[in-house]
C-alpha cells in the first residue's frame, strides 16, 4: 500500500477502539461509498446481536470492539476494488495509521477463517467475519446463498472457485460450533 495516499489524523479518543462517531467519520473522510457504508452498518448490527447473545452466555466479548471491527472492516473495500489489492490487510494498515491498533486485527481477520479460528471462536474477530458472511449488500442471508454470490462474482477461476467453496465448508463448520457453543440455533437470533 503507498501510505502517501493515506493521512493519518489524529485519534481523539484516548482508546485505540474507535467510538461509532469516529467510525463513521473515518468512513466519510476515505469517501467510503454509501452502498458499501450501508453493508458495514448490516454487519454491526449482527455482529453485535452476536455479542450481546455471547455476552448473555459469560463470554468476555467487547461489544465495542466488535461494533468498529465491523463498521471497518470494509474501509479498503473500494480502493482495493480500484487497486487491486487485499482489502483486508490493506483495510488493516490503514485502521493502525489512525491508532485504533485494537481493531486492525479485526480487520484484517474479517476474511478468511481456518480451523484453529473454528476452535477458539468466540471472539470479536470470528463474529465479526461470520457476520460478514451472512449480510450480501444489506440483507441477512444464509451461509448458502451469501457463498453462491460469491461464487458467482469473485469465481473467475477454477481455483478460485474451488478455493470458495472450501471456505464455505469451514464457514458452515463455525455455524454449527457457534450454534453448539452457544446451545442456540444462529438462524433464529438473527432473523
Amino acid at each position: 500500500m503507498n501510505k502517501r495516499n493515506i493521512q493519518a489524523v489524529p485519534v481523539t479518543s484516548r482508546s485505540s477502539i474507535p467510538s461509532r462517531e469516529e467510525c463513521i467519520a473515518l468512513m466519510a473522510k476515505l469517501r467510503m461509498p454509501e452502498h458499501i457504508m450501508q453493508h458495514s452498518f448490516k454487519v454491526c448490527d449482527l455482529a453485535l446481536a452476536l455479542a450481546r447473545f455471547c455476552l448473555t452466555r459469560s463470554y468476555p466479548i467487547s461489544l465495542e470492539k466488535v461494533e468498529a471491527g465491523a463498521l471497518l472492516h470494509d474501509i479498503a473495500k473500494s480502493k482495493c476494488l480500484e487497486e487491486n489489492c487485499h482489502h483486508a490487510i490493506v483495510g488493516a494498515e490503514i485502521v493502525r495509521l489512525y491508532g485504533y491498533h485494537e481493531i486492525a486485527p479485526i480487520v484484517e481477520q474479517h476474511v478468511n477463517i481456518s480451523r484453529a479460528d473454528i476452535l477458539a471462536c468466540p471472539n470479536e474477530s470470528i463474529l465479526v467475519n461470520y457476520a460478514d458472511k451472512r449480510v450480501l449488500h444489506t440483507s441477512v442471508v444464509s451461509l448458502d446463498e451469501r457463498f453462491k454470490d460469491l461464487i458467482n462474482r469473485y469465481g473467475k477461476t477454477p481455483e478460485h472457485k474451488k478455493s470458495l467453496k472450501e471456505r464455505w465448508k469451514l464457514y458452515k463448520e463455525l455455524e454449527e460450533r457457534l450454534c453448539h457453543i452457544l446451545q442456540q440455533d444462529i438462524s433464529a437470533l438473527i432473523v
